[in-house]
């Protein structure tokens, strides 16, 4: 059985909040309680901690983090991983070619590797979701699984058509809809990963953006097994918005 290695893509500039005082993937949101010198205490809790925490209950013990060079508060915060149970190693992605390219920076470490991605600015239920993603996705032997989450704003989301458990397609922040469910975390095999590296190499450098829906659609229709979870009573926040934001402040700091 391949050994399981978190992704995280950090490497966005942070538009969509540009008032932030510090990368939005360490804003705080919420409290966590954590031992200091024997004592128990209660601290801010970044919004990339749940991330982690919800990678290391699956089973992920290494971590690989896509930074760029204006974030090192994003090393200062995590460090090495020690306060989550995990190693995290960092990637600085020099071009601004998108997040499937600060993914594929990773690709040296991952040719033998089962991958779980996330967004580190999102907050998503159940906490198990990954153990359960990951549960479905060796039971079906897909190339890649994608945990899916109802919304109501199909215009801000990747949205899937899916049929008994497996992806008809997907495509990205459509206008107009009748798809209810968006995707919110992955997990991949070998396989998957080396379609993406040769898939962006092909398109490299890009024409137009490239999002990571798009490689999903590509894989899907290359012939890769893509799988579904649905989390029919899941939720998945982004705070990348300031309305979103304010709702994760007062959703989790009670």
């Amino acid at each position: 059985m391949n050994r399981l290695v978190g992704v995280i893509p950090a490497a966005g500039r942070g538009k969509r909040t540009p008032f932030l005082p510090c990368s939005k993937e360490i804003f705080p949101i919420g409290f966590m309680d954590i031992m200091v010198e024997g004592q128990m205490q209660r601290r801010p809790k970044a919004v990339g901690s749940y991330l982690l925490e919800r990678m290391v209950m699956a089973g992920a013990d290494r971590i690989l983090m896509v930074s760029n060079r204006d974030k090192a508060d994003i090393l200062r915060y995590f460090g090495g991983g020690l306060d989550w149970g995990a190693q995290i190693a960092y990637l600085v992605q020099e071009n601004t070619w998108g997040m499937p390219y600060a993914l594929d920076l990773a690709y040296p470490w991952l040719r033998d590797e089962t991958v779980l991605f996330g967004m580190p600015d999102t907050i998503f239920e159940p906490f198990d979701a990954f153990k359960q993603l990951l549960a479905e996705h060796r039971r079906t032997s897909a190339a890649l699984t994608l945990g899916l989450f109802p919304t109501d704003a199909p215009e801000r989301f990747g949205m899937v058509a899916f049929h008994e458990g497996w992806m008809l397609y997907t495509v990205d922040k459509p206008a107009q809809t009748d798809l209810t469910h968006m995707w919110g975390i992955a997990c991949w095999e070998p396989s998957f990963s080396q379609f993406m590296h040769e898939h962006l190499g092909a398109l490299t450098p890009p024409a137009h953006e490239i999002v990571l829906g798009d490689v999903f659609q590509a894989a899907l229709e290359a012939g890769l097994a893509v799988q579904v979870l649905p989390f029919e009573d899941g939720e998945y926040i982004d705070i990348g918005t300031p309305e979103d934001l304010a709702y994760a402040i007062h959703r989790f700091s009670r």
